[in-house]
C-alpha cells in the first residue's frame, strides 16, 4: 500500500511539476513583453492566453494522477511516463535546434515551428498507433466476450460466477442451464452462498473443502458431488472449479456442475446386478429365486411395479407367481389367459419387449390399469419378469439392456435351481433305493439261502419257503421299478374322468370282499396311467389295512377328489410318517405303496393331506389346484 501511494504520488508530481513549471513561463513572458520589449499588453495576453489554459490543463492533470483512486498506481505511472517521455523529447530537440541557432548567429522561427510540428505528428503517430492497437484488443475482447457469452448461456452444463466475501462463495450470476437444472432463477439465487443453497447437510463439509479450495486460486475437478435442486432432489455432478486471477474483476472464479446423475444411476445399477447374480446363483429353490429376483427387481430399477409371471400349463396362462408394488391398484395382478397382453406374446415368441406406451397397444391387458409403460422379459420356457410404470416412456435403452441381463440372470438361475432339485430327488430315490436294497432284499434273501440249504438235506417244504422269499423279493423290485418311475417327468396331461379311472384301477387290484363306491365324477387334468396307479396303491393299502367288510369311497371335491375307506383309520402320529419310503405297519409291506402314492401327486403340483373318514377309516384328500409346499 505504501509504495503505491509513493509511486502515484512521484508520478502524478512529475505531471503537476511540468505544467506549473511551463505555466510559470507563461506568466513570466507577459511582464516581460510588455516592460521590456514595449509589446502591447493586448498583444503579449493574446499570445500566452492558450499556453496558459493547456498548462493549467497539464497542473489540473498531475493533481488528478496524485489524487484520484480509481486509476491504479500503475496507470498513473503509464500516464506519467509518456507524458515527461514527451516533454523530454521535445525539449532535447527544440534544445538541440535553438542552441545550434544561437551558435550560428541566425535565429529561425520557421524551423523551430516546423521541428515542433515534426515532434508533435510524432507524438500523434504514437498515439495513433496505441490507440489503434487498443482499438484492436478491444474488438478481440469484445470477440472472446461473446464467445464466452454464447458459452455461458449455451452449454449444457451449469455455471455460476462466484465472488467470495467473507470466506464466503457467494453467487454473482448462473446460466440459463444452473437455472432449468437445479430450479432457481437468477434473480432469486444472486447474492446467496452456493453452498447454502444447494448442498445438502450431509454434504456441507464436503462443499465447504472445495469452496476454499477454490478461493485459493486452484483448478480442479471433484467428481460425484451430491447437491440438491429447488424441489429436494438429489442429483450427482461433477463440478470444476475455475480461478479468475484478473485485477481488472471482482469475480473470482466460476464453478462449472456437469450433472452425471444418470450416469451414477447406470453405475449403481451394474453394481446391485453383479451382486444380484452372486445371490440368485446361490438360491436353494425357484421359489427363493423368483423371491430374490423380484427383491433385486424393486431395487435395481425402482419402479412402480415388478412382477414375476410362472406358466400355469394345467391352467394354460400366466399366473403372479410373485409381486412387489406400492401402488394400491397395482395390488393385486391378475392372472394372463393365452392369448392376452403383451406379456403373453413375449412368453410365447421368447422376445422381450419394451413397451413406452401401453396405451397405443391393442393388446393391453387391462384397460383400467394404471401401468403406462412396461418392460417384458422372457424367462425361458418358465414364465415373464414384468416391470411396470405408471408414466409413459419411462424407461430408456440402458434400463432395457440392463432388465434383459437381470432376465438371463434369473432364466440360469431357474434353470440350476430346478437341476439341483431334481438331482436331490434323485439322490433322496437312489438312497431309498438302497435302504430297500440293503434291508428288506437282505431278509427274503436271507431266508431263501437258509431253506435252500434245508431243502438240499432233504426237506422238501423247505422249498415252498423258498419259492415265498422269492415272491417277496419279486414284489419288492416291482414296486422299486414302479417308485423309481415316479421320479420321471409326467406325461401329457389330458382331461380324465375321476370315476372311469377309480373303476380301472380296482380292477387291478385284488381286492377279495372289499367293495368300491364312487360318488359322482369330474375331469381332472392329469397322466392317466399315473393317476391310475395312484389310485391302484390307495385301494391297496385300504385292502392290506382296512379288516373285514371294507369298502373303499372315491369322492369328488371342490379341491380335486378324495379316497377314504371304512377300515381301522390311521394313528394321528403316524400321519406324519405313512409316506416315508419303507415305513409300514404290516410285516409282509414294503413300505413304498404310500410313497408311491405321495410321488405321483408331487409329479402332478398336487398337494395331498390324510384324516380321518367319516365311518372312522383312512381319508385321503387331494387339491389338484393348490401347489405342494
Amino acid at each position: 500500500m505504501y509504495r503505491s501511494r509513493w509511486k502515484r504520488l512521484s508520478c502524478g508530481g512529475s505531471v503537476l511539476l511540468l505544467g506549473l513549471t511551463f505555466l510559470a513561463l507563461a506568466i513570466y513572458d507577459i511582464p516581460a513583453d510588455v516592460i521590456d520589449e514595449g509589446v502591447p499588453l493586448y498583444l503579449t495576453l493574446l499570445e500566452n492566453s492558450l499556453p496558459i489554459v493547456l498548462n493549467l490543463a497539464l497542473v489540473g492533470a498531475g493533481v488528478v494522477l496524485i489524487t484520484c483512486r480509481r486509476l491504479s498506481a500503475q496507470s498513473t505511472y503509464v500516464i506519467a511516463r509518456w507524458s515527461v517521455l514527451s516533454a523530454v523529447s521535445v525539449s532535447v530537440l527544440l534544445g538541440w535546434v535553438y542552441t545550434l541557432q544561437l551558435l550560428e548567429g541566425v535565429f529561425k522561427p520557421s524551423l523551430l515551428f516546423a521541428h515542433t510540428v515534426t515532434v508533435a505528428t510524432l507524438v500523434g503517430l504514437g498515439v495513433g498507433v496505441y490507440d489503434s492497437r487498443r482499438r484492436h484488443h478491444r474488438r478481440q475482447v469484445q470477440v472472446e466476450n461473446t464467445k464466452i457469452s454464447a458459452l455461458f448461456t449455451n452449454t449444457s452444463d451449469c455455471i455460476a460466477e462466484i465472488e467470495f466475501v467473507d470466506r464466503s462463495p457467494i453467487i454473482k450470476s448462473v446460466n440459463p442451464a444452473f437455472e432449468r437444472t437445479f430450479g432457481y432463477d437468477e434473480e432469486a439465487v444472486t447474492g446467496e452462498s452456493i453452498d447454502e443453497l444447494i448442498a445438502p447437510p450431509a454434504a456441507r463439509a464436503r462443499a465447504a473443502e472445495i469452496s476454499q479450495r477454490a478461493r485459493a486460486a486452484e483448478q480442479f475437478e471433484e467428481s460425484e458431488v451430491f447437491r440438491r435442486t429447488a424441489t429436494g432432489e438429489l442429483r450427482v455432478f461433477r463440478v470444476q472449479s475455475i480461478p479468475l486471477t484478473a485485477e481488472t474483476t471482482v469475480t473470482d472464479g466460476y464453478a462449472v456442475y456437469t450433472d452425471i446423475s444418470e450416469e451414477h444411476r447406470y453405475s449403481e445399477q451394474l453394481t446391485l446386478l453383479h451382486e444380484t447374480t452372486r445371490d440368485l446363483m446361490g438360491a436353494d429353490s425357484t421359489s427363493e429365486v423368483v423371491e430374490m429376483a423380484v427383491d433385486a427387481t424393486t431395487e435395481i430399477f425402482r419402479f412402480d411395479f415388478v412382477g414375476v409371471y410362472r406358466y400355469d400349463e394345467a391352467a394354460d396362462r400366466l399366473v403372479p407367481e410373485s409381486y412387489a408394488t406400492d401402488e394400491e391398484a397395482l395390488s393385486d395382478p391378475r392372472p394372463i389367459p393365452r392369448g392376452e397382453a403383451v406379456a403373453w406374446t413375449v412368453f410365447e415368441t421368447g422376445k422381450s419387449e419394451l413397451v413406452r406406451d401401453l396405451e397405443i397397444r391393442s393388446t393391453a391387458s387391462d384397460p383400467t390399469s394404471p401401468i403406462g409403460s412396461e418392460l417384458l422379459l422372457a424367462i425361458d420356457e418358465w414364465g415373464v419378469l414384468v416391470i411396470g410404470s405408471t408414466a409413459t416412456d419411462a424407461f430408456d435403452d440402458a434400463d432395457y439392456s440392463l432388465a434383459k441381463i437381470l432376465a438371463a440372470n434369473v432364466e440360469a438361475a431357474l434353470e440350476r435351481a430346478e437341476r439341483e432339485a431334481q438331482l436331490e430327488e434323485k439322490n433322496e430315490r437312489l438312497e431309498r433305493f438302497a435302504s430297500v436294497i440293503s434291508h428288506d432284499l437282505r431278509n427274503p434273501l436271507a431266508v431263501a439261502q437258509g431253506y435252500l440249504d434245508l431243502g438240499r438235506g432233504g426237506d422238501a417244504d423247505a422249498f415252498e419257503r423258498v419259492e415265498s422269499a422269492l415272491d417277496r423279493m419279486e414284489q419288492l423290485l416291482d414296486e422299486l421299478s414302479t417308485l423309481a418311475r415316479q421320479g420321471e417327468e409326467i406325461g401329457a396331461l389330458t382331461t380324465v374322468d375321476l370315476g372311469e379311472t377309480a373303476r380301472a384301477a380296482w380292477e387291478q387290484v385284488a381286492t377279495g370282499d372289499a367293495d368300491l363306491r364312487v360318488d359322482g365324477s369330474r375331469e381332472l387334468q392329469a397322466d392317466r396311467n399315473r393317476l391310475q396307479q395312484l389310485l391302484e396303491n390307495l385301494f391297496t393299502n385300504a385292502i392290506t389295512h382296512g379288516g373285514a367288510d371294507l369298502t373303499v369311497i372315491v369322492t369328488p371335491t371342490d379341491e380335486g377328489f378324495a379316497v377314504e375307506d371304512t377300515g381301522d383309520g390311521i394313528e394321528p402320529a403316524e400321519r406324519d410318517r405313512i409316506f416315508d419310503s419303507g415305513y409300514t405297519t404290516d410285516a409282509s409291506g414294503s413300505g413304498l405303496g404310500l410313497t408311491i402314492v405321495k410321488e405321483i401327486a408331487d409329479a402332478h403340483d398336487w398337494a395331498v393331506s390324510v384324516a380321518d373318514g367319516d365311518d372312522g377309516g383312512a381319508r385321503f384328500a387331494f387339491d389338484v389346484d393348490g401347489r405342494r409346499d
